[in-house]
């Protein structure tokens, strides 16, 4: 049986002032003008025959959990993990994997972060389904994913792809967010992918190898239940599943993906997948600027390469070069 699991705890803070801690990026209607990146990945997923609601798990913050019951009303409540503390994506889908364990010895989790952008649904279920037949034949699989990337990003994780096996890749190396040279050269290999951060596994397998990899979480997991939540996940180290388990794993795979995946990681990411939204916009001498103000008017003179976002709880107005330092002002919000 396959379990889709969705990590959705993140806080967004490079999406400020639209994003707060009471509504991050996932929940907000970044791409289309009325679903949520949640809901909108959701949707993906339930385009698959072989997806069950009932067999959908969440994995968020426990401050968000009236938004995925909002937002998702479908979804099984029991299935929706809150964790009471932030600690990376290996304790939250070791957590998963746990109980998904529990239920179905056998199961074939379907790990997607909640706030990523897939242009072709289609294709992506063509890839799930490529990547699920490979753990099904190689039960101790880990499988992740990568896109080909089309410019030297230093925001990004990197896949080196090894050997081909079937219709994926043995991954030789991860590399995490290159200087732009270090980018430059491996974009001229062709042998490198972006790290889509999406995974195909057995829950046995993620278990066991959390277990040999990091023991501390996999005896945490163990210990683990509704009365000592708090004082177990406290514990917990916050280090990703990258970190934890895929660079130290001798079985992990990469399935090549055949759509196209962006990681809606800051406004200017998102400038280059929609327009501007604004009640009215004078452009006078403007140039490759990025405005988000739906219920004002708004004017530009002179200005280039700015990004210029208006809500009631904050006015940003920043460099496009500059927007990943926009996560730095929740510094000054505490």
């Amino acid at each position: 049986m396959i379990y889709p699991v969705l990590m959705a705890g993140g806080v967004g803070t490079r999406f400020w002032p639209l994003s707060t801690p009471h509504r991050p990026k996932q929940f907000l209607p970044l791409i289309h003008p009325k679903k949520s990146m949640f809901q909108l990945t959701l949707e993906n997923l339930l385009s698959w025959d072989r997806v069950n609601k009932q067999n959908i798990w969440v994995v968020t913050h426990q401050n968000f959990k009236s938004l995925v019951q909002k937002q998702a009303p479908y979804l099984n409540s029991s299935h929706c993990l809150l964790e009471p503390m932030m600690r990376n994506t290996a304790p939250c889908i070791g957590w998963a994997a746990k109980n998904i364990f529990e239920k179905d010895s056998e199961a074939i989790m379907v790990v997607l972060p909640s706030d990523n952008w897939i242009d072709n649904k289609k294709k992506l279920i063509q890839d799930l389904k490529s990547a699920v037949h490979f753990v099904e034949q190689n039960p101790l699989a880990l499988v992740t994913f990568g896109t080909s990337p089309t410019y030297s990003a230093t925001g990004y994780g990197y896949i080196e792809m090894g050997r081909r096996e079937g219709t994926l890749f043995r991954v030789k190396k991860f590399t995490e967010k290159p200087h732009l040279r270090r980018a430059e050269q491996m974009l001229k290999t062709k042998r490198y992918l972006w790290n889509g951060g999406m995974f195909v596994w057995k829950a046995k397998t993620i278990l066991q190898e959390l277990k040999k990899h990091e023991p501390s979480i996999f005896e945490g997991l163990q210990k683990l239940n509704a009365k000592n939540l708090n004082s177990v996940y406290k514990k917990f180290p916050a280090i990703s599943i990258d970190y934890a388990v895929m660079e130290r794993s001798k079985n992990v795979y990469v399935q090549k993906a055949s759509f196209q995946w962006t990681d809606i990681g800051s406004w200017e990411g998102l400038s280059s997948l929609r327009d501007s939204r604004a009640e009215h916009w004078i452009q006078l001498d403007s140039k490759n600027c990025f405005v988000d103000v739906p219920h004002k008017t708004v004017a530009t003179v002179g200005v280039s390469d700015l990004i210029v976002v208006d809500t009631p709880h904050g006015l940003l107005i920043c460099h496009k070069k500059e927007t990943q330092r926009v996560k730095e002002i929740s510094k000054f919000l505490r």
